[in-house]
């Protein structure tokens, strides 16, 4: 695993510089493990592997290896704190060893920072109890990146306290290798943001949230570099840098998510209750207009005076709408007035002449007069796209310029519960691919519940279980997300039903402090595939204060 060099030497200039700095308390913490794992399946287990910073590969009957972590507080004081960490994977199969963290993080007076490669997203509610969140999550490893921003609640003073925010902004690298196709691209940059408020001075603290994530720049297999318009991405707008679609959409590969909620502490324990909605475009955004129909709505318990109960996660979610049908654009049926059929049809380019443009394209209007855009566009939507509305096929996760989409190393940047060509090939049929984009199961609804307890004083466990109804994608469904032609033998036109499950009990033992041992059990099932797996592991995580 490569670090690009500007982090690298960032990383180490800050480690010697602050070294120096006066220090109130200096804390040194290490953790040593052994890991393995084993599966009756070359498609592991999904919660055997999945949210776990990437650990370890989703592909193969067994794996292990040794996980070597430190950290080291350089700096303590009232309004500035710095920490650096370092952790490695050494794996049994050494060509897949990886430098998993390696950061400097801290924060001065209100603002935080990280810098580098560091197991954290400031969005995450509890991925190892839920299914996970569906952008920003714990399944992939770490991205080299800086993030700066205020990643806990904040109180504004000035509105008395009633009123809380968070968020923050990241720049990152995908330096893994990407090149696949001829619309993959080498050395992507991904660029995250995320802004909440909150209501506080109350038990019910009701908050509001948006998650923005997108992919820009980078390298063609053919070595052209794909233009930058930073300020276009950030405001997910049109750039005339980039030009063609992205001159007239958005610059770049953009997804998101709306986050509303509330927390509650009562008598029965801390509750949290969410309600996100998933976005890929500007009709997915503006949820007030009801194209958006997808969810993950969820509550997360954790019980007060029950040992056998300590944390409870349920969700339901839906992701398999996107906008609907319809395809994204009116396209030309035939060649028109120097538009070739296939190109998109812009209002903007016959406003002055909708007769003409009806009369032309289809002759059976001809004596109709007074055509309207919102007339033409009802005719078009019924006459070329089944009576749907344009602007559906949203394609979560995927981008046609960037065909990897929100993978790094294999894994997903988002939800585990996607799947990608490699992962669909290994357990479909085989059809005549589109392929034009990297992940062929993203529309998914299903439910999922989570548990964990204690059942002796140094004996835990943790179960989950999730049900998903697994939809394909519109992109293979039909020959390509602007197609009406079905595809033949496609894997996914019945829906197919899996079972995901999990069991993991963890025992402190009782001869040496910080010493844990920990078996997991996890199954797979259903009409994708069937897949049983463990997992052993030696922990040793002591704390050691000088």
């Amino acid at each position: 695993m490569k670090i690009r060099k500007p982090i690298t030497t960032l990383f180490i200039g800050l480690l010697f510089f602050f070294s120096e700095l006066p220090a109130q308390e200096k804390t040194f913490e290490y953790d040593a493990s052994l890991l393995l794992i084993s599966s009756s399946n070359d498609i592991r287990p999904m919660w055997l592997v999945s949210n776990q910073w990437g650990k370890f590969d989703q592909f193969g009957s067994s794996e292990g290896l040794v996980e070597l972590g430190a950290q080291y507080s350089l700096v303590q004081t009232k309004t500035f704190n710095l920490t650096a960490g370092l952790r490695g994977l050494v794996n049994f199969d050494y060509s897949e060893s990886a430098l998993q963290e390696a950061f400097v993080k801290g924060n001065f007076w209100f603002v935080d920072f990280t810098i580098g490669k560091e197991q954290f997203s400031p969005i995450i509610i509890n991925d190892e109890l839920s299914s996970g969140m569906f952008l920003m999550n714990s399944n992939a490893r770490p991205v080299p990146r800086i993030t700066v921003g205020i990643f806990d609640y904040l109180p504004l003073g000035f509105t008395k306290n009633w009123v809380e925010v968070k968020g923050g902004m990241s720049q990152g690298w995908l330096n893994d290798d990407r090149i696949e196709k001829s619309n993959s691209a080498n050395d992507v940059l991904l660029h995250e943001k995320f802004a909440y408020m909150r209501l506080g001075n109350t038990k019910i603290q009701p908050y509001a949230g948006l998650v923005h994530s997108a992919l820009f720049g980078g390298t063609r297999p053919n070595g052209t570099e794909i233009p930058i318009d930073f300020w276009a991405t950030f405001t997910a707008s049109g750039s005339a840098t980039l030009g063609g679609g992205e001159e007239t959409n958005a610059a770049g590969a953009h997804m998101g998510m709306w986050d509303f909620g509330f927390t509650w502490e009562n008598a029965f324990g801390n509750l949290q209750f969410y309600w996100q909605k998933p976005f890929a475009d500007g009709s997915g955004l503006k949820i007030y207009n009801g194209d958006n129909k997808d969810y993950i709505l969820g509550v997360l318990a954790h019980p007060k005076g029950l040992n056998w109960l300590t944390g409870l996660s349920v969700e339901v979610f839906k992701t398999d709408y996107q906008s609907g049908y319809g395809i994204p654009d009116p396209l030309y049926p035939v060649d028109y007035n120097g538009h070739s059929a296939g190109s998109i049809i812009w209002m903007r380019d016959i406003e002055d002449d909708f007769d003409g443009f009806m009369h032309a394209l289809f002759p059976d209007t001809e004596g109709t007069t007074g055509w309207t855009e919102e007339g033409v566009m009802r005719e078009l939507e019924i006459r070329l796209n089944e009576g749907h509305q344009y602007g559906g096929r949203d394609d979560y996760m995927n981008n046609g310029s960037y065909y990897n989409g929100w993978v790094y190393n294999g894994m997903n940047m988002g939800t585990a519960l996607y799947h990608t060509a490699e992962k669909v090939r290994k357990y479909a049929n085989s059809w005549e691919e589109y392929g034009q984009v990297n992940f062929y199961n993203n529309r998914v609804n299903g439910f999922h519940i989570g548990a964990e307890g204690v059942i002796l004083p140094q004996l835990r466990y943790r179960v989950k279980s999730t049900y998903a109804i697994n939809k394909g994608t519109y992109g293979e469904a039909f020959r390509g997300r602007s197609s009406w032609t079905r595809t033949e033998e496609y894997f996914f036109t019945e829906s197919k039903k899996q079972l995901y499950s999990m069991l993991e009990l963890s025992w402190d033992t009782p001869w040496l402090d910080g010493l844990q041992l920990s078996a997991k059990l996890a199954i797979d099932s259903g009409q994708l595939y069937d897949s049983t797996g463990g997992q052993l592991s030696v922990i040793y995580a002591p704390s050691i204060k000088k």
